[in-house]
């Protein structure tokens, strides 16, 4: 692949992880990493970081901490404390309490050390700062407003347009912050467990159409979420965010790019494929080729079957659906007869692999 977009979709146990290379004609691909799945993830990223670094430095352009939950920071931490000198990164994305925005405004405050990423969720110190939020000032990463979004490019590399969080958002998860991070050192998920419940498949339609209350978490609706372009090639990464958030601010997006919905070729489905996060509206403005669902079905049984007939019934084409893990769950979704009434496909590990599905989009040459 000249030019394009790789995607490793990790197995980062019932959470995200996900290592995004945009490959270049010449020289190393810039690379971002988002999140870092529960803590058990962190010896599958340590592993991929280590063979990476036999061949020289490893630097990562970006990495993203998207929020405050176990199943996405959990393998970030001990990432970010390693002390090898040959391990680096140009800017890490978080929200931490520093930048949360002050109560009855938008304003976020700024914060000088960057190592107090750390600091602040597991107590460890960096002998060096890290980058923290350089791309806002070491403010909050955050929208204007709601609706709004904020496009960065990178020479020689994407542009991101960042979708979410609003300051709204980041507003509410301000006033539980030290409930979410006490539950967090506990190791609590932000959620309470749901028991399996497999619906029948033999009608999409109305499985779709069945109502589902919103995700309302505050953690959850903090997420850093943003579209990356590069090469002609897109994904949208959404996190856990909130559909209506990434739904506004797409909106305001295809207004200005002649009111045509965002066709991209990816889309990481929000939450993990949660009927509270994967609504038809957001399919509607968001129509994709590639569905990735990141998670194990571990405790929370994502995905949601109701989630997932939204995603074949909404699509324009034919589209695939990727499982970064072939779970009883999952697997229901490969029936030929399902696929032939309701034409889609599936992709999921290969045969003996204990999990993560890679996806490469090749773009146009630059």
């Amino acid at each position: 692949m000249r030019s394009g977009i790789a995607i490793d979709v990790l197995p980062a146990s019932r959470g995200d992880c996900l290592w995004i290379e945009c490959i270049r004609p010449k020289g190393p691909p810039w690379r971002l990493l988002v999140d870092g799945g529960m803590p058990d993830t962190w010896p599958v990223l340590r592993d991929r970081v280590l063979a990476l670094a036999k061949t020289g430095p490893v630097h990562f352009d970006l990495a993203v901490v998207s929020h405050i939950d176990s199943d996405h920071i959990g393998g970030m931490l001990p990432l970010f404390a390693v002390t090898d000198p040959n391990i680096t990164f140009g800017d890490i994305w978080f929200n931490g309490l520093p930048q949360l925005p002050e109560p009855g405004t938008s304003r976020s405050r700024s914060v000088a050390e960057g190592e107090r990423l750390v600091d602040l969720l597991s107590g460890q110190r960096l002998g060096s700062l890290l980058p923290w939020n350089e791309r806002f000032g070491r403010a909050a990463v955050m929208t204007k407003e709601d609706g709004a979004y904020q496009e960065i490019t990178y020479a020689n590399g994407p542009t991101l347009t960042l979708l979410s969080p609003t300051p709204r958002r980041l507003g509410a998860l301000r006033r539980v912050w030290t409930n979410e991070l006490l539950r967090l050192q506990r190791g609590e998920p932000s959620e309470l467990p749901t028991a399996a419940v497999q619906l029948p498949l033999n009608n999409l339609e109305a499985l779709a159409a069945i109502e589902s209350a919103r995700d309302q978490s505050p953690a959850n609706g903090s997420s850093i979420a943003f579209l990356l372009e590069y090469a002609g090639r897109s994904c949208l990464l959404a996190a856990d965010a909130f559909s209506s958030v990434l739904g506004n601010a797409l909106t305001s997006i295809a207004n200005a790019r002649e009111g045509r919905p965002i066709e991209v070729d990816l889309l990481k489905l929000p939450h993990h494929c949660s009927k509270g996060n994967v609504t038809s509206n957001l399919l509607r403005v968001v129509p994709a080729q590639h569905y990735v669902v990141s998670t194990n079905g571990d405790r929370f049984s994502h995905p949601n079957d109701i989630a997932l007939a939204r995603v074949v019934t909404a699509a324009k084409r034919k589209p695939t659906l990727w499982f970064n893990y072939a779970t009883a769950a999952t697997l229901r979704w490969s029936d030929a007869d399902l696929q032939a009434k309701y034409p889609f496909s599936t992709r999921y590990p290969a045969q003996g692999d204990e999990g993560g599905v890679r996806l490469e989009l090749p773009g146009d040459c630059l």
